[in-house]
Parts: C-alpha cells; sequence; structure tokens
C-alpha cells in the first residue's frame, strides 16, 4: 500500500525519511562518452537535501534521469535531507559538496561564521502560509484577532507571522498564541484556528480529510523573503569551481525542462527514488511546487537579487532571528550563473 506523503506527525516524517535514505541516489555508471566517442571517467559530486525525497524536488529527479548531471561529467549523489541531517552543517563540514537552504538559513549561518554561500537559486519564494479552516471564517491577516493561533517561535513561519501581523495592523493582545508543531489535528479539532505550513503542500493535508483550508499567503501581502537556494562552503566553491558549475547546468536545465514535461512522467521519476509515496499526493505537490516556486524563464533561472537577500534579512533581524550584522555580499555569488546564462547553454 503507498503512503501518502502529506500525512502528518513526526513519526511518519520519520519513517519517510528512513525509507528514502536506505539507498544511496546516484547517477548510474562511472563513465561518460564524449562526442568523439571517448569514455572519460564521471566526476563524483554529492548534493544534499532540505528533506526526504518527495515531489517538491522533483526538478533535480527529472535531472538525474534525463541524463543532464551524466552529460556534464558528473556522477550525482542525490542525499535526503531529514532529521538530524542538516544540510548546513554537511555541506560545511565536506560530508556534502552542494546543499539547499532557504536564504534565511544562509544569512544565519553566515552570523554564526559558518563559511558557507549561495551559488544559485532554486525556489524564487518563500512557501511559508497560513491555514484556517474554511468553516472558521478566518480568511485575512485581521481576522486572527479573537482566535487561537498556532505559532512555531525561533524558525521563518514565526518570523512571517509577525511581519504579516505588523503589516495588516493586527491586534496580537487580542489574539491567543499557542505554540505548536505542524499536526493537522489540532486545526481539525479546533484547539486551534490556524496553523503555519507550506501552501505547496499542507493544503492537501486537510483535503485529504475533506476539510477545505483557506489560505493566507504573506507573499499576497506583500511580504517576499527569498525561497531555496544552492550552497556550498568557501573551501568547495575554490576547490570543485568546475564541478559546481556542471551541477548548475544540468540543475538549471532540470528546473526549466521538468516544468514542459507531463505531471505523471515527472512524478514517476520521484517514486522510482522513494517508491513509498503516494502518486496522487505527489502530483498535486508538484503541480504546486512548479507554479508557484520554479522560476520560468530561462534566462533568469538560478539568478539571485540583492533586494530578495536584504528583504529576508530584514525581516529576520526585525523579528530576533538574525542579532548580527551580516555581509550579505558574502551569501551568495551569482559568478557561475552569470558566465552559463553568457554561454546561452539555457536559452535556445
Amino acid at each position: 500500500m503507498k503512503t501518502p506523503h502529506f500525512l502528518s506527525g513526526s513519526r511518519k516524517a520519520l519513517c519517510l525519511f528512513l525509507l528514502a535514505a536506505v539507498t544511496v541516489l546516484s547517477g548510474c555508471g562511472k563513465s561518460a562518452t564524449t562526442s568523439d566517442g571517448k569514455s572519460n571517467a564521471l566526476q563524483p559530486i554529492s548534493f544534499r537535501l532540505k528533506w526526504f525525497v518527495y515531489a517538491a524536488f522533483a526538478s533535480h529527479f527529472v535531472a538525474l534521469e534525463q541524463g543532464y548531471y551524466r552529460a556534464q561529467g558528473l556522477n550525482l549523489t542525490i542525499n535526503p535531507g531529514g532529521p538530524g541531517m542538516d544540510p548546513i552543517r554537511l555541506v560545511a563540514t565536506g560530508v556534502d559538496d552542494v546543499g539547499l537552504a532557504d536564504y534565511l538559513q544562509i544569512i544565519l549561518a553566515r552570523e554564526k561564521g559558518i563559511p558557507v554561500v549561495a551559488i544559485g537559486e532554486d525556489y524564487i519564494r518563500s512557501g511559508v502560509g497560513f491555514f484556517s479552516l474554511k468553516s472558521s471564517g478566518i480568511s485575512k491577516p485581521k481576522d486572527f484577532e479573537g482566535r487561537k493561533v498556532g505559532i512555531m517561535p525561533g524558525t521563518d513561519k514565526h518570523a512571517l507571522y509577525l511581519a504579516l501581523a505588523k503589516k495588516e495592523n493586527v491586534d496580537r493582545k487580542k489574539i491567543t498564541e499557542i505554540p505548536v508543531a505542524f499536526d493537522s489535528t489540532l486545526l481539525l479539532n479546533g484547539s486551534i484556528e490556524m496553523i503555519p505550513g507550506w501552501v505547496t503542500k499542507d493544503p492537501f493535508v486537510f483535503e485529504e480529510r475533506n476539510a477545505p483550508v483557506n489560505i493566507i499567503d504573506p507573499y499576497d501581502y506583500g511580504i517576499r523573503p527569498g525561497g531555496n537556494v544552492y550552497f556550498t562552503s568557501e573551501e568547495t566553491l575554490r576547490k570543485k569551481r568546475d564541478q559546481l558549475k556542471k551541477f548548475l547546468r544540468a540543475t538549471l536545465k532540470g528546473i526549466i525542462e521538468s516544468q514542459k514535461l507531463d505531471d505523471d512522467q515527472v512524478v514517476a521519476m520521484v517514486l522510482k527514488h522513494n517508491e513509498k509515496l503516494d502518486k496522487n499526493a505527489e502530483k498535486k505537490i508538484w503541480i504546486a511546487s512548479k507554479a508557484i516556486l520554479l522560476e520560468k524563464d530561462p534566462a533568469k533561472v538560478g539568478s539571485m537579487f540583492m533586494d530578495k537577500w536584504q528583504e529576508t534579512e530584514a525581516i529576520g533581524r526585525e523579528y530576533g532571528l538574525v542579532e548580527k550584522e551580516v555581509d550579505l555580499g558574502k551569501c551568495f555569488t551569482n559568478d557561475l550563473v552569470d558566465e552559463i546564462h553568457r554561454e546561452g547553454f539555457l536559452v535556445k
């Protein structure tokens, strides 16, 4: 029996993580053939996801299954994230060459003196949102007043909640704020009336239980921190620059080309690497992810902009996540992505 990915609970997440981690996910074979017929050894490179394997990361598995990494001469290993598998730590210590993290995680790492640097953009925006049952009548931030609201202190979700409340003049003194972890039953049983989560995944948790939700998306209110980035350590960038550029060529092509494929075909590539997922659930997640989070323009894909870093840092600083001055110019570099775009590799 296939297991729906979006069932809630820490036990569920841990089980799926362990299932995904059983098998090392890598490009098949150890050699590639060049245009002149010669065989060259593939260069190994490891990539750490933020979480276990599921459809939100589908573009990477499209690139893997379609041979984009092999075409660049790479033997890519995709390692799942999950409990105890922090991409920042694993990349900074050299366990992995590249990882996925969000803009704020990179800023916080640099604040702590961890020498990581973003080299390209994955998600163009944050996927954080806030959910209330349609039957509750909560459809906008001002409706939080007089209600029991789930909060997640110390996270980007809480920072965005505070930013949203401030921007919409919500009187927090009128709210009963209850610290929670994501658990759909808390909303369903009335323990809370609003819960933070991910706009591309968590609404389907409630849909599966015949409990449709309203989605309050900070992005719709002009609160727009950055999404996910590909990052590496400063040392790895110095030592493996060529491999990282090849990684980005293949990865960015995967972002663009995955959106052109049939959705069932894309999901099938993900299921190949985590067969315990539910096909229908993952298809919904993929459709939502590509619609909201992925860049559509081949001429822009992968590029990062200072204003997005500044907005992300400002939100983190105002609401207590970022405490020290951070040199944002050292948080990221567009050098590799710019070179790829100048080559015309992604625009045919």
